[in-house]
């Protein structure tokens, strides 16, 4: 049916060549706009399941405690507390809250202090504004060292490190926002003319991640496309050393890449470091059947264009279409996915291996009409594939001689591979996104080392009941979860309530530190927060005091460690909380992007679970043989498996990137072992033995699937120059798989074809 509609397809192509060629023009010009619409989206809470209850309750929570989105700008000197010092920090201070964007500063010189007497407290400015010129230093260190909200949390305990907390507004629907506002703080920061040169500042925060995952992935965008390009370019010319073929599958795949892209937009999805792989890697796996039919085409030798053509799109129109389906297959089993930029990259690809089999059997035909109607196409040279072919008939001739060692080692390396497997550990870390050395990870490195890190877990405690939060024996209950918290040892502090309440207390009560405790009395509390006119409280409780947060900030980022930690936090909740009109939630971009370790584990096992069943259950239908079925199993587990091995054994991570590696690489993977077993029937089908059978399909096929898998390595392994790490391991890893499916097609699969070979046709057939 295939083969009829291709033939079709010619006639109508060569009857209407410019109708066809302006309705491609049309369609490639119009899914352009929507390649163009793609939206950029960085946010660790892309890769959260939509409608999660985490996710949703999270939103909830940003709603009453304000958003997330702020930046730490940490830095640390000898001069401190120096008046000088201080007067330039308040300078920058105001500088920096006159950024557009920027909601509020909290610094050393504009942290809330709370001064008291024995019948009240105020709330003002540890360094009032004005009075920078008249501070008493030593005086200053002992306001810092009587109040834990600033000791710890703004300044070291040392005095020898302080940072500036930006906390900034939303701007919905303006993508460039985030990146504008951190230019802008970056910039401020360098320029301001006060600071001693020697002070160095260190930008983190998940809003300075975002938007640096933003820049390097633009970066890579602008890298890998003309290498890309360069590459494939220079591979065709080797390969085919015909300008013609050469400039028409060059043309397919930017179409197949434009076209792609626009199907991106469609699924609902956006530029992600994820979705950056996709690029490159749809124009690799366009090229595979225009090297198929191009260099069949070039070593036709019939003079007739249009006969010519369709000799070659009638031999090649099933195994090209098996192709792209299985691979589409393979892509579009990541749609199973519960994590929402792997399902749109896998949805995206997928269509893109539909329309790339479309453009292959529309594209290709009508260029080559086109080109071949003005001036011949002249056939492939001799002394082009002369090394090729010698090269498959010694690998022929191996792999006939030597089966059953290949089968042995073949099993060797998958039982070791196995082995390897059970290592792989699970990270969602998003500063793993980026190399050790880089400035984003240097910077976050001396927030965590200096000033007890960025990132935070949350806790929120909800009562049903208003002013809840006011009663001693309800905030003993925040008491003693922050003091577990705070016992922890990858917690290096925690602001709550609580602290506020011991602050104030301690202040009303002449700054004596014995009365650093919670309000003894409902109605004492209740007098501390009607006396209080700051407006930090408000980050922490809400209004009618029935919901409150708990922030715990945290130093670690391994994914394995902080499923740990999560899951002691919520054991310790439940033993501690039994109070049924009180509802607990761990939550916080931290807590999300933890949550997805889970998440990749089961996408990993549904989507290549699902890509197996479907690809060989195709596999089954089409050679109409259970034998041929079964053997194409085994050497495309070969590369899955070692695949899985290396990662185990090299500590590569199975992350957002490489948890899609498995379902795409066997869904690429397979396409080489459709055209072997396809030309190995036809040969069967003519008379040949199994061994003389396998020799001519090796010589007949070995040419493309050594080019096109080439192609595929060299694609991958352009993704090594990346600014991310998962993309780099995601790049090398398929570079990796496509060598060894290459391998397992003209040697694993010849070898296991092999099996039940008689002694007597093998002496036959070397004899001959």
């Amino acid at each position: 049916m295939v083969s009829k509609l291709v033939r079709k397809n010619c006639h109508l192509i060569f009857s209407h060549p410019y109708l066809y060629l302006c309705f491609l023009t049309i369609v490639t010009i119009a899914l352009g706009y929507f390649y163009t619409r793609l939206p950029i989206e960085t946010s660790a809470e892309s890769f959260i399941i939509e409608n999660d209850p985490d996710r949703v309750f999270y939103q909830e929570f940003k709603d009453q405690f304000g958003n997330d989105q702020f930046l730490v700008v940490g830095y640390e000197s000898n001069e401190i507390f120096r008046r000088s010092f201080l007067e330039k920090i308040s300078r920058l201070t105001g500088d920096l809250e006159n950024i557009q964007g920027v909601k509020e500063v909290v610094s050393l010189t504009s942290v809330e202090d709370i001064l008291g007497t024995e019948t009240d407290f105020i709330v003002q400015p540890l360094v009032p504004s004005g009075t920078e010129g008249n501070v008493d230093g030593h005086r200053l260190l002992d306001r810092i060292a009587r109040n834990p909200l600033i000791r710890g949390n703004i300044v070291t305990d040392d005095g020898t490190a302080a940072l500036f907390l930006i906390r900034t507004s939303v701007r919905e629907g303006d993508i460039d926002f985030d990146a504008h506002l951190v230019d802008a703080v970056r910039a401020t920061l360098n320029r301001s003319p006060d600071i001693p040169d020697n002070v160095e500042f260190h930008i983190a925060g998940w809003l300075m991640t975002d938007t640096s995952l933003a820049s390097y992935m633009n970066r890579d965008m602008a890298l890998f496309m003309p290498l890309t390009y360069l590459m494939i370019a220079v591979l065709l010319w080797i390969f085919l050393r015909n300008v013609p073929a050469m400039v028409l599958s060059l043309v397919n795949i930017s179409v197949c890449l434009v076209w792609t892209m626009a199907f991106l937009f469609f699924t609902g999805g956006a530029m992600s470091p994820l979705t950056s792989i996709l690029p490159p890697l749809i124009m690799a796996l366009a090229v595979s059947d225009s090297i198929h039919i191009l260099q069949k085409f070039l070593q036709t030798s019939v003079k007739n264009i249009e006969v010519r053509i369709e000799e070659v799109m009638q031999h090649l129109a099933v195994p090209c279409f098996l192709t792209s389906l299985t691979t589409a297959i393979g892509f579009s089993s990541l749609g199973f996915s519960d994590i929402p930029p792997i399902r749109h990259f896998g949805l995206a690809a997928a269509g893109g291996m539909l329309a790339e089999f479309y453009l292959s059997v529309t594209l290709i035909p009508l260029g080559l009409w086109l080109w071949g109607s003005k001036r011949p196409i002249a056939v492939q040279s001799t002394g082009v594939s002369n090394g090729i072919q010698r090269t498959s008939a010694w690998t022929g001739r191996t792999v006939t001689t030597w089966h059953r060692p290949i089968l042995v080692a073949s099993l060797v390396t998958i039982v070791l591979c196995a082995y390897g497997a059970t290592q792989i550990m699970v990270e969602t870390n998003l500063l793993e996104y980026f190399e050790k050395d880089s400035p984003i990870r240097r910077d976050n490195d001396f927030i965590d080392r200096r000033l007890g890190g960025v990132n935070t877990l949350e806790i929120s405690l909800r009562s049903s009941q208003p002013e809840y939060f006011l009663d001693p024996v309800h905030t003993k209950k925040i008491k003693g979860i922050s003091d577990y918290l705070q016992n922890l040892a990858t917690v290096s502090k925690t602001t709550s309530l609580i602290d506020f309440l011991e602050q104030m207390n301690q202040a009303f009560h002449a700054d004596q530190q014995e009365y650093h405790v919670l309000p003894a009395s409902r109605e004492l509390t209740a007098q501390y927060l009607l006396l209080y006119d700051g407006d930090e409280l408000s980050n922490f409780v809400n209004q009618d005091y029935s919901w409150v947060r708990i922030s715990a900030r945290v130093t670690e980022h391994n994914s394995k460690k902080l499923e740990q930690i999560i899951s002691d936090i919520n054991r310790f909740l439940a033993r501690t909380i039994d109070d049924p009109s009180l509802t607990v939630h761990i939550t916080g971009k931290t807590f999300l992007a933890n949550k997805l370790v889970k998440s990749i584990v089961e996408s990993q096992v549904k989507s290549l679970s699902a890509a197996f069943i479907i690809i060989f259950l195709v596999l089954f239908l089409v050679f109409r043989s259970v034998r041929l079925g079964f053997i194409s199993i085994l050497p495309n587990a070969v590369p899955i498996i070692i695949n899985f091995g290396i990662m185990g054994f090299f500590d590569i991570p199975l992350n957002t990137a490489t948890a899609i590696i498995s379902a795409v690489a066997l869904g690429i993977a397979v396409d080489d072992t459709i055209h072997f077993l396809i030309e190995y029937q036809l040969q069967r089908a003519g008379g040949k033995q199994r061994s003389e059978a396998i020799l001519a399909s090796i010589r007949e096929k070995f040419s493309p699937m050594l080019s096109t898998s080439l192609i595929l390595v060299f694609a991958f392994g352009i993704l090594v120059f990346s600014s991310f790490v998962p993309t780099v391991q995601f790049g090398l890893l398929c570079a990796l798989i496509m060598l060894t499916a290459l391998i397992g097609d003209v040697a694993v699969l010849p070898a296991v074809l092999m099996i039940g070979e008689t002694k007597a046709t093998k002496l036959k057939h070397h004899i001959a």
